[in-house]
Parts: structure tokens; C-alpha cells; sequence
């Protein structure tokens, strides 16, 4: 009795969560899209160093160009 009331309180739990992902698609990309620059939009992806590859993480620049 308690494995099935385990087993239908996580299909309850998908189920909800299913539908929240269903009625509120897309959110969280337009809430990442409006920061972006316009430019940027089209390829989100991680900006690396362009003389040691490194990725860069804020907008402080490189640690291999402050030595």
C-alpha cells in the first residue's frame, strides 16, 4: 500500500510538473534573450580568450593579459 502511494504521488508530482513546463514554455529563454546583445542573440555561447583560450568569466577580461 505505501509503494503505491509512492509510486502515484511521483506520478502526480511528473504530471504537475509537465503541465507547468507546458503553460510556461520558453521562459526562462526569453529571460536569458533580453540580456543578450542583440548581436548576440543568435549564438549564446561561452566567450573565450582569443590569445589563450581560456573561457572568460565576467567582464574583467583575461588573466593572462593582466601579468
Amino acid at each position: 500500500m505505501l509503494v503505491k502511494t509512492v509510486i502515484l504521488f511521483l506520478g502526480a508530482m511528473a504530471l504537475v510538473a509537465m503541465v507547468g513546463n507546458w503553460l510556461s514554455r520558453g521562459a526562462i529563454g526569453r529571460a536569458v534573450g533580453r540580456r543578450l546583445d542583440p548581436r548576440q542573440r543568435l549564438r549564446a555561447s561561452a566567450s573565450t580568450c582569443a590569445r589563450c583560450g581560456r573561457y572568460v568569466i565576467g567582464a574583467g577580461g583575461c588573466d593572462c593579459r593582466k601579468g
